[in-house]
C-alpha cells in the first residue's frame, strides 16, 4: 500500500492520500450513514472492486460540522472520463482522454471537508499521471436534426402551459419544453457532447417510453435514436467546435 501524508495549510489538517490500498470496500457503500462513517481526512483512489455490483456512479453526502456544511464524495466502477469529469466539475461527455489513457474502472472516496473535489484532481495526478485544461477544439458530435418535417411524436404546447414531467404506464410525459432542453440528459448516458441542430424554436408536449435501465442512465445511441425517430428527429455524426476538457499526461 503507498500512502502520501499531505498537510493542508492553514487547516491544520493531516490529509490521507492513500493509492491503491487495502481499505474497506465497506467504505464505498452507497448510503449516507455508511458514508459518514468513514474515517476523515481520507483521499482513496483504487482500481474497481465493484465491477459486477450493479449498484455504482458517484454518491454524496452532505452534513453540518461546526455549523459549516461538509460534503463527502465516493465513485463505484467509475470510467476514466467519469472520475476526471467528476473531480473538474465538467461533464464526462465534454472530457477529451489521450489515445493512451488506461481502460480501468476506479472506486474512489474523499472525506476531506473542504474542496473534496480538489483533493481528487490532485489524487488523480499523483497516481494516475494525469491532468486536464479547458481548450476549445473541433469535435465529433452528435447533433439532432429533423428527419420528418411533419414532427408526428410533437405537440406545440400551449403559451400558458408550464414545463412539467409526469410518468404513466411505462411512460414518461414531458410538456412545455424545448429540444435543446433534452442534450445534457442525452449527452450525459452517451457520454459524448450532443447539440441541436433541428432549428426548432418552439415549446413541444411530447413522452417516451421510459425504461428501468434509463432511469439508471444506461441507454445507447440506438435506443436515444428509436425515441426521437417518433418525434420525427434523427440523431446524426457531425463536428463543432466546442469547449472541451482535455486531459494530458504530467510531464
Amino acid at each position: 500500500m503507498a500512502c502520501i501524508a499531505v498537510v493542508v495549510l492553514g487547516a491544520a489538517v493531516v490529509v490521507k492520500l492513500v493509492f491503491f490500498p487495502s481499505v474497506k470496500d465497506a467504505y464505498f457503500t452507497m448510503n449516507s450513514r455508511s458514508l459518514q462513517m468513514v474515517p476523515a481526512n481520507l483521499v482513496v483512489i483504487r482500481p474497481t472492486h465493484f465491477a459486477k455490483s450493479p449498484r455504482k456512479g458517484l454518491f454524496y453526502a452532505n452534513s453540518r460540522l461546526n455549523g459549516q456544511n461538509v460534503q463527502r464524495m465516493l465513485g463505484r466502477d467509475m470510467a476514466l472520463g467519469d472520475l476526471i469529469g467528476t473531480a473538474y466539475n465538467e461533464d464526462a461527455a465534454k472530457v477529451s482522454l489521450p489515445p493512451d489513457a488506461p481502460k480501468t474502472n476506479y472506486d474512489f472516496v474523499v472525506t476531506v471537508s473542504a474542496d473534496p473535489q480538489e483533493h481528487l484532481k490532485t489524487a488523480i495526478r499523483k497516481k494516475l499521471g494525469l491532468t486536464a485544461d479547458m481548450e476549445t477544439r473541433e469535435t465529433d458530435v452528435l447533433a439532432f436534426k429533423v428527419e420528418d418535417a411533419a414532427l408526428p411524436g410533437l405537440t406545440v404546447s400551449d403559451v400558458n402551459e408550464k414545463e412539467n414531467s409526469n410518468f404513466k404506464n411505462g411512460r414518461l410525459y414531458l410538456t412545455h419544453m424545448k429540444i435543446g432542453d433534452l442534450m445534457d440528459g442525452v449527452q450525459q448516458m452517451l457520454k459524448m457532447p450532443v447539440v441541436d441542430k433541428t432549428g426548432l424554436t418552439n415549446f413541444y408536449d411530447f413522452s417516451l417510453v421510459f425504461t428501468p435501465q434509463m432511469q439508471r442512465g444506461q441507454i445507447d445511441r440506438a435506443t436515444v435514436e428509436k425515441i426521437i425517430g417518433e418525434w420525427g428527429l434523427g440523431l446524426e455524426p457531425d463536428t463543432a467546435q466546442m469547449e472541451m476538457l482535455v486531459v494530458k499526461k504530467v510531464h
